[in-house]
């Protein structure tokens, strides 16, 4: 049965997993505690990818003996092999009496092995304790295996009237400071952003984590011509060996051998009946370059050819309080004729930023 003691426990340890964010990718983000009874032993949490597990730090935490205690945990322990060595081994042998689990891991590696495996050797496992949040905080992590291929997210600042820029192509800025942050955040909570051609001949971005600390994405230009602009900051600004410049063939090969082309990864990407490049093998090929999320950050054209294949998960459009009226759109055609064939979304929510407004929603599959 659970207690009180259970769920203030498991909810410090979804606390102290959140301190992980922006370093864990392609791990997701697990807390742990150590308790006996309602007196807390030890925590711990994943700090970074490659580094120790949770449930490892809170027993190197322990300052006192751990034996017959309970273990809460975001994510069940893993029982394999990778960077690290198998959590299970070392709960078992620490003599670990009860492991209160959120949710199972969804890596097949996993799914459910640990807990059988701590349940044969007499451990007491109990599974789904503020599931829903466990979930929530590595939403990315879970979509990636439930999709089989890299968690979309659609990011778009536009105007009230649906606007991205005016009609001279200013859009400098149209969200507030406390935005732009949150864009620096989602930066650094992504493996990879992708921008159209158009988005770097407008705003020669960097693509960079400059706002928050945290690892820079890998940046992906989608795009078939290769003329980018002088002093490209996505070209020279690439001492990270981050930037992708995914293409059709011939034309990747010819831009590979300029002097631009240096220190660039090129994808060949594939096109499609009507001469578009195939948005389809472009995901296809950043899950296996081992990407597990990607974060789209425009422009309309790339967000409309996402949104029109389905391939969006998840849509953050913050909404910054001006009219521009006559302008560019943030989304262009989504071949909808009528109002009951319009994109809608499972569940969202708004909520303010600064001056600004944020809207959040997971858009519903269309058929």
């Amino acid at each position: 049965m659970t207690t009180r003691n259970d769920r203030e426990f498991m909810a410090l340890a979804l606390k102290l997993a959140e301190r992980g964010r922006y370093r864990t990718s392609p791990n997701p983000m697990v807390g742990a505690v150590i308790a006996r009874g309602n007196h807390k032993i030890s925590t711990g949490y994943h700090r970074q990818v490659g580094g120790d597990h949770a449930e490892i730090v809170a027993f190197k935490n322990a300052t006192t003996s751990v034996l017959g205690a309970t273990l809460y945990v975001t994510l069940e322990p893993c029982c394999h092999t990778g960077r690290t060595g198998p959590c299970t081994k070392a709960i078992i042998k620490a003599g670990i009496k009860r492991v209160v689990v959120a949710t199972k891991d969804p890596n097949p590696l996993v799914n459910g092995k640990g807990i059988k495996e701590l349940r044969k050797a007499g451990i007491t496992v109990e599974t789904g304790l503020m599931r829903a949040e466990a979930v929530r905080i590595n939403e990315s992590y879970f979509g990636y295996y439930r999709n089989g291929s890299p968690y979309i997210v659609l990011k778009m600042a536009q105007s009230l009237d649906g606007r991205i820029a005016t009609k001279s192509g200013d859009s400098h800025w149209i969200s507030s400071a406390p935005s732009l942050k949150l864009v620096h955040q989602l930066r650094a909570e992504y493996d990879g952003i992708i921008v159209g051609m158009g988005t770097v001949m407008a705003d020669n971005p960097s693509l960079t984590v400059r706002r928050v600390k945290g690892k820079n994405p890998y940046r992906i230009v989608l795009t078939s011509s290769m003329k980018f602009p002088r002093k490209c900051h996505l070209l020279q600004d690439n001492a990270d060996y981050k930037t992708i410049i995914a293409g059709p063939g011939e034309a990747t090969e010819r831009f590979a051998g300029t002097k631009q082309g240096r220190d660039l990864i090129f994808w060949h990407i594939k096109r499609k009946s009507n001469g578009r490049l195939d948005i389809i093998d472009l995901v296809r090929q950043a899950g296996k370059f081992g990407l597990r999320s990607l974060l789209i950050e425009g422009g309309q054209q790339v967000a409309t050819e996402f949104l029109r294949a389905n391939l969006v998960d998840k849509c953050i459009f913050i909404l910054s309080p001006i009219l521009l009226g006559k302008g560019i759109n943030a989304i262009g055609d989504l071949k909808t004729s009528l109002i009951a064939d319009a994109l809608s979304f499972e569940k969202y929510e708004f909520s303010p930023l600064g001056k600004d407004c944020v809207f959040v929603g997971y858009p519903r599959r269309r058929v």
